[in-house]
Parts: structure tokens; C-alpha cells; sequence
């Protein structure tokens, strides 16, 4: 008897199953790495609208466009959340709020680079937490050497405001890390991307002060930087990282984040001419490298590495294989 077409599509294959498992965290790799290129270059295409608008109301118009693209995408049911499925999705989308807004007031004010290394650092201080040998922690010690290599020739007094705010994103990126792989854990109703479509479209809400009275001065070229930034930089790269984490572990994911400060580098300095100090270049790769190993160190149990075509195989756990999403996406 042929099947309904519900019943064929319950049991068509999804994305992941389709993935041969020897190739999924080669997949997870490039799908980390589209997902950091667009949140980067979207941010470079983005920048000039700082010279008319507010960052944070950049920022706003690129929350809207990234709502209603997921919301259009995704479909999520707002009215199928559970009591306990709010306080989850009001608290994720605070704070990629807030990541949000921080990350474009940092990235006004110093380099693209910079902001993004100092962000990454939420993300490694939540990794540091797991260390369980005191010789892990010298890690830590070199990612503060990084940050005063890349800080000390680039700091004057007409940037500190952006240091200040990068630092506030990276407290944001820290409670984001944690927050992300609750996401979805939830009801249906949140699960896969429709925990952070529902999350984007308040962040819209939230920053809706600042953006909706400026939208009638926004000009065409202002309209595809924005439609870039919304769709390349958060929904696009949302949906990258969120598949990633269902092919492979966390550990893994967390490693392969590391690329993200030097993406940011490499991004100024093609889009947007912002030439660092070797100093400074120096300090990020060393950010970036000591932020791989710690995760690498304490996730050592969970991460299987082959330099064969099984190159970073997933490694079954459910906790491990929860939806992990990158958190200056939205920002970054």
C-alpha cells in the first residue's frame, strides 16, 4: 500500500543522515567555517552604516531582516511553547541581544580583528571553567599575553570605549556558549532552528526602539547591506553552526570556533584595510591557538582526530551532539 505523502516525508532522510558519518566532521569544519566568514564579512559589508546610524541601530536592522528570513524559513509555532519553554527563549534572545548591540559598538570603535578576539573570549573563559589540572590553566595565562599583545599597541584614548564594549560582548559570548546548547532541549516547539527563530524575532522586538523609526532612511545600498548582514550574518550563519553541532560533538565545535578571531583578522585587513601590528597579529593567533588547545585538553575525552578521511568523526553522545550555535553570529 504506497505511503501518504506525510508518512514519505517522516521517513525521508534528513541532512545529517544523508552525511556519510566518515565525512561528517569534515562537513562540520566547513560548515564552522561558513558560518564565521559570514558573520565577518556580513559585519565588513555592514560598517559603513556606522557613519549614519547608530551601531545599535544597525544592529536592529539586521535582528529584522535575520526574524523575518527565519521566521518565513522556519515557521516556528510561538503558540505551541510550553511554560517552561519562555524563560529559555526570553533569556537566549537577551542576550544575543545584547551580544549583538555590544559586538557593533565595539567593532565602530577598533578593529574588526580585535573585536572579535576579545569576544572569543567568553567563549574560552566558559572552557577554562572545565580545566581539571592546574597545568591547563597556563592556557589561560597565554590568552592574556595574546589579549595585551594585540591591546597595547592599538590602545589610545579614543578607543577605549570599544575595548570596554568587546569585553562586555565577551561576557555576553560567555552566557551565550552556555545558553546555546540548552537550546532546542525543550519541547518541539524549540527544537532545531525554531528555539532561535522565535529568539531572533523578540531580539527584533527588543531592538525595535532603535531601528523601526530609522527604516525610512535607510536608501537601497543601505537596504542590501542590511539584507546581507541579516541574512549572511545571522540567519545563514545560525543555520551553518546549528547543523554543525548535530554532526559532531561539542568539543569538536568549540576547537573549530577558534578560527574566528583569525577569520576576523584576515576579513579587516581584505574589507575593510584595518593593517595590525605583528604584535597584534601575533597576540590573536596566540588567542586563538591557546583557546583550540584548552578545549581540546578538556573535552580530550570526547574529540577522536585521524588524518585519514574520518577526519574529526562524530562521536555519539547526546549531550554532545546537542544544536551548538556561534554567539557573535549574531554579532559577528
Amino acid at each position: 500500500m504506497p505511503k501518504n505523502p506525510a508518512e514519505l516525508k517522516a521517513s525521508a532522510p534528513t541532512i545529517v543522515e544523508r552525511i556519510p558519518r566518515e565525512h561528517r566532521g569534515t562537513a562540520a569544519f566547513v560548515l564552522v567555517l561558513m558560518g564565521s566568514l559570514g558573520i565577518q564579512v556580513s559585519t565588513a559589508v555592514a560598517a559603513p552604516l556606522f557613519d549614519v546610524f547608530s551601531p545599535v541601530t544597525v544592529a536592529g536592522f539586521r535582528a529584522l531582516i535575520a526574524a523575518v528570513f527565519l521566521a518565513v524559513l522556519v515557521r516556528p509555532n510561538v503558540f505551541a511553547l510550553r511554560r517552561g519553554d519562555w524563560p529559555q527563549v526570553l533569556i537566549y534572545a537577551l542576550v544575543t541581544t545584547l551580544m549583538a548591540a555590544f559586538f557593533y559598538l565595539a567593532v565602530a570603535r577598533i578593529p574588526l580583528g580585535i573585536a572579535v578576539t576579545i569576544e572569543f573570549m567568553g567563549a574560552f573563559v566558559v572552557s577554562l571553567l572545565g580545566v581539571k589540572r592546574f597545568r591547563d590553566s597556563t592556557f589561560a595565562v597565554a590568552a592574556l599575553v595574546g589579549v595585551a599583545m594585540i591591546a597595547g599597541p592599538t590602545f589610545t584614548s579614543t578607543n577605549w570605549s570599544g575595548y570596554l564594549f568587546a569585553a562586555l560582548g565577551a561576557i555576553c559570548m560567555g552566557s551565550y556558549t552556555l545558553l546555546s546548547a540548552r537550546m532546542g532541549s525543550g519541547s518541539a516547539a524549540t527544537a532545531g532552528l525554531k528555539g532561535v527563530t522565535i529568539s531572533m524575532c523578540i531580539s527584533a522586538l527588543l531592538l525595535a526602539p532603535f531601528s523601526v523609526p530609522y527604516v525610512g532612511q535607510l536608501d537601497a545600498s543601505g537596504w542590501a547591506r542590511v539584507a546581507v548582514a541579516g541574512i549572511f550574518g545571522i540567519a545563514l550563519a545560525f543555520s551553518a553552526d546549528n547543523l554543525a553541532g548535530r554532526l559532531t560533538s561539542s568539543a569538536v565545535i568549540g576547537v573549530l570556533f577558534s578560527l574566528d578571531p583569525v577569520v576576523g583578522a584576515i576579513v579587516g585587513i581584505l574589507m575593510m584595510q584595518q593593517v595590525l601590528s605583528l604584535w597584534a597579529y601575533a597576540g590573536i593567533v596566540l588567542i586563538a591557538v591557546s583557546g583550540a588547545l584548552l578545549v581540546w585538553k578538556t573535552n580530550r575525552s570526547a574529540i577522536s582526530i585521524s588524518t585519514f578521511t574520518q577526519s574529526l568523526p562524530v562521536v555519539p553522545s547526546t549531550a554532545d551532539n546537542a544544536a551548538v550555535s556561534r554567539g557573535n553570529s549574531p554579532t559577528a
